[in-house]
């Protein structure tokens, strides 16, 4: 069955729009793939929200107790799955979406609740599995490898860039920035000859627009800017100053000596664990600096030497390619199977024929039209194959095919060029071996050619162990077996 996903996030001036932003770029990343829905509070700013996007608001009557309830009598979850990202999403809260039957994906910041998600996301830099409390299902996806930024600050991070020249410097702490901060930082950065000020939706401080007035020549305000307006305004400026939260990981990708320090305390191990990796210059604790601090880390960053060495750590970190493999966590919560049939003839074909295909097969020679409707034919209708044609939310995107022996059985996997890169032949393999272990006891076996590493570590990774080496056509090859008892640890 086909799946629409509720993104499902609050956020307005009070209590700030980071939960929003974040799940736009999961909409980003998905939109292209998936029906969606994006849920929010009547409270919430509804105008941050793209216009394109379809929308619905839980009135304010329902307690998030009730929540779960209402959400399931508005969108069945045999037909829905979710991805919430919010604080107040607690482990009650989760529980209750799983006794409705929700795949669902959560957006953690804090690691302090009692997980029941599928999957928990959080791209703090510092964290493991031992600071979770999880059920045996949940899996977790830690790191900035996971991070959760839009699709044109991805870009940027895949871009080279070093620094010259510092010139123009880039100042936002967002939201209300209650101890103005970003008065006390500007005053400080007055001899450069610009400064670009993105202020947060709720900011209502006013020395900040006496300051720009007065050296209008150099302070230029922003507000409610585009995703495309913000990475263009951090492209114009050579050094950073931000908080530790989603704001310094955007700069990190567009990579400049950025000030960073924290002022409220989830931002604090972002901060300290970024220090020590030599991404970003110390700032400490925001909430104590006085314009005279920041002048004085200026200055100390102005002399160090090692500019461009901090932008190449910011690119290590921030690879560009943290949609793919978030792609990957959505699409593996929506693996089936149906067996091949005559309509897929032509699709099989184009996935065989594909070159990586080839290349790690036993015979790399291009496949015939006519060869292949032979073979595919016979295949399925042959009692010794079990043919599959693998599902990403209904959508055909890869084959799992067992020929069965008498004392084992042989596994051969295709993914399609479209769901490559996202971690999903491991996923592809274990859902497989379940469906093939519920009908079969035999042991499954593996025969890849020692140089195909991808495919050794993706059949490891689904509890394959190494059996034996073998010459299989003049190629020095690998035999991995997985036994019924293996799959189902």
């Amino acid at each position: 069955m086909t799946k629409t996903i509720l993104f499902r996030a609050d956020g307005n001036a009070k209590t700030g729009l980071g939960h929003l932003y974040r799940l736009f770029s999961l909409v980003e990343m998905t939109k292209g793939q998936y029906n969606f829905v994006f849920l929010t509070k009547e409270e919430s700013t509804t105008k941050v929200i793209p216009k394109e996007y379809r929308f619905v608001t839980i009135p304010q009557n329902i307690t998030i107790d009730q929540e779960p309830e209402w959400v399931n009598s508005q969108f069945r979850a045999k037909s829905h799955s979710m991805i919430v990202d919010g604080y107040h999403f607690n482990s009650s809260y989760q529980k209750k979406l799983k006794a409705a039957g929700y795949t669902f994906i959560y957006i953690d910041d804090l690691a302090t609740e009692h997980m029941y998600a599928d999957i928990v996301i959080n791209h703090s830099p510092d964290l493991n599995e031992t600071h979770y409390k999880t059920e045996p299902y949940t899996q977790l996806a830690l790191g900035t490898q996971f991070a959760l930024l839009r699709p044109a600050f991805l870009k940027a991070a895949r871009e080279k860039r070093k620094t010259n020249s510092i010139e123009t410097a880039f100042v936002c702490f967002g939201g209300s920035d209650p101890n103005d901060l970003s008065f006390k930082a500007v005053k400080a950065l007055l001899q450069f000859k610009k400064i670009n000020i993105v202020l947060g939706e709720a900011y209502n401080h006013k020395d900040i627009i006496e300051l720009a007035k007065q050296y209008s020549d150099k302070i230029k305000l922003y507000k409610n800017l585009t995703e495309t307006e913000l990475v263009n305004v951090m492209k114009e400026s050579h050094i950073g100053i931000a908080p530790a939260s989603t704001i310094l990981y955007e700069l990190c990708c567009v990579k400049m000596p950025i000030l960073s320090g924290f002022y409220v305390e989830n931002q604090k191990n972002i901060y300290r664990e970024l220090a020590d990796l030599n991404v970003i210059y110390s700032g400490g604790d925001f909430r104590k600096a006085t314009t005279e601090d920041f002048q004085s880390m200026i200055t100390s960053l102005l002399k160090s030497p090692l500019h461009n060495a901090y932008l190449e750590n910011q690119s290590k970190i921030f690879d560009g390619n943290s949609s793919q493999r978030i792609l990957g966590l959505i699409n593996r919560l929506h693996i089936s199977f149906r067996k091949a049939s005559e309509k897929d003839m032509l699709t099989v074909f184009k996935w065989s024929n594909d070159n990586l295909v080839r290349q790690n097969s036993y015979n790399s020679d291009e496949i015939a039209l006519k060869d292949h409707k032979n073979w595919f034919t016979n295949k399925i209708k042959d009692e010794k194959s079990l043919f599959l044609i693998v599902l990403v939310n209904n959508q055909p995107s890869g084959i799992v095919r067992y020929e069965i022996n008498n004392e084992y059985s042989v596994v051969g996997i295709v993914v399609s060029k479209d769901y490559r890169g996202q971690g999903l032949a491991t996923y592809f393999l274990k859902e497989a071996a379940a469906y093939y272990f519920k009908r079969f006891d035999k042991p499954i076996h593996a025969y890849i050619k020692k140089e195909n590493l991808a495919s050794i570590k993706s059949f490891e990774k689904a509890r394959f162990k190494h059996f034996k080496d073998e010459i299989i056509k003049g190629n020095l090859s690998f035999v991995y077996k997985l036994k019924k008892s293996d799959a189902e640890r």
